[in-house]
């Protein structure tokens, strides 16, 4: 892709209420996945490979996480003299008092507008993270530049059946145009002959003047609506491009569906379809020794980051950086995150335990596949009646 060609804009104002055990302090975005990445490094790894250098982070609070995760944008070669990263923070509407808003009218995407004036682009991607894919942008502007409509959105063909009815879907025409995004509950939707919808993975690609001029209208009509429901819209208003993604993909809207993905990456060809394409996943960088797996450690299909200390048995579990797991202990179908200590003799199964959590000794802590235990950032649970509490 030529230099300069793209700019992007990742929105991170996205629906956190379902994830709200995992995201009280932080924005669905920078939620921890797959051992040592977070959701955001999905979409920055996409545009690192395309060669992308200006890019725009929209953070729903103080951006402090996304900050701490980013830094300078180095390690997705998004250091740069010209271009880099913008954290813009405090775009979360449902935060913002009164007489804020009130200030904002006509002026919500101000920033957004002298972001992409200033970046020089030809075209401009939107995207969430909510979807975890590896997408190839060059491809997708290809795509985008072979065809007349003016927007180009991104689906991935779905069963049907397992489409829940809020889940957003593109009504998709047989000539491969898109007039619509709506629910899957939509009348207007119906699977094709295969039985496959079209599920919309909030990727939008269009010429900058076009997204310029999109804002610039909002702001004159005094609009404070997010950046995904204006994007939803310009689908209605001029049709899109329908471009497949194949690879790949998990939707992460509520507990069950993180956990889920988190226990299919599991499966090494998923796995391997995620991390191993040609098109690398990136992520901060942090230069720790190996993970020390005792004698008495037993360790079967799971994904153990660095830097951790392992006794006990894993089974089929997700383990982040700096985990100790004391002797005698046993983890199954779990999704420990970095930091976190398991005291010995202690038991855990289906259950997601988040940051620097201290796990008791001879502690019981189970969940199910449908309804995993949480337990949340930096938790001290030392008794069973606490566990029974969470």
């Amino acid at each position: 892709m030529k230099h300069n060609t793209v700019s992007a804009i990742i929105n991170l104002v996205e629906p956190w209420e379902e994830l709200k055990s995992l995201t009280e302090n932080r924005p669905v975005g920078t939620l921890p996945f797959g051992g040592r990445y977070r959701l955001i490094d999905f979409p920055l790894s996409s545009i690192a490979n395309a060669g992308i250098r200006n890019v725009m982070i929209t953070s729903p609070r103080s951006g402090r996480s996304v900050a701490d995760h980013l830094r300078s944008g180095n390690d997705w070669n998004l250091d740069t003299i010209r271009g880099g990263l913008f954290n813009f923070p405090y775009n979360d509407l449902s935060l913002v008092s009164p007489e804020k808003k009130e200030a904002l009218i006509h002026h919500y995407y101000d920033n957004t507008i002298l972001f992409l004036k200033r970046s020089n682009s030809e075209y401009s991607v939107v995207m969430g993270t909510r979807n975890i894919c590896n997408i190839d942008l060059a491809a997708l502007l290809r795509y985008h530049k072979e065809r007349d409509n003016p927007v180009t959105t991104v689906y991935k063909s779905v069963d049907a059946k397992s489409v829940d009815p809020d889940t957003k879907v593109l009504q998709v025409t047989d000539n491969g145009m898109a007039t619509a995004v709506v629910a899957a509950s939509n009348t207007n939707v119906s699977p094709n002959e295969d039985g496959k919808l079209a599920k919309s993975l909030n990727i939008y690609l269009m010429s900058t003047v076009d997204l310029i001029d999109i804002l610039n209208e909002a702001n004159m009509r005094g609009e404070l609506i997010s950046l995904e429901r204006l994007m939803l819209r310009a689908v209605i208003q001029h049709n899109a491009n329908a471009f497949e993604y194949t690879g790949f993909y998990a939707n992460i809207h509520d507990i069950g569906s993180y956990y889920d993905a988190s226990m299919s990456i599991l499966g090494e060809d998923n796995f391997r379809a995620l991390f191993y394409s040609q098109r690398r996943i990136y992520t901060k960088v942090k230069n720790e020794i190996p993970t020390f797996f005792a004698k008495s450690s037993q360790v079967k299909g799971s994904l153990c980051g660095t830097g951790g200390y392992i006794e006990g048995q894993i089974k089929h579990s997700v383990i982040f950086r700096n985990v100790l797991i004391n002797r005698n202990s046993k983890i199954t179908n779990s999704v420990i995150m970095q930091g976190t200590r398991i005291g010995a003799g202690t038991t855990i199964e289906n259950v997601i335990i988040d940051k620097n959590v201290v796990v008791g000794p001879n502690l019981q802590l189970k969940g199910t596949p449908e309804n995993p235990l949480v337990i949340g950032k930096g938790k001290r649970i030392f008794r069973q009646t606490e566990v029974e509490n969470v």
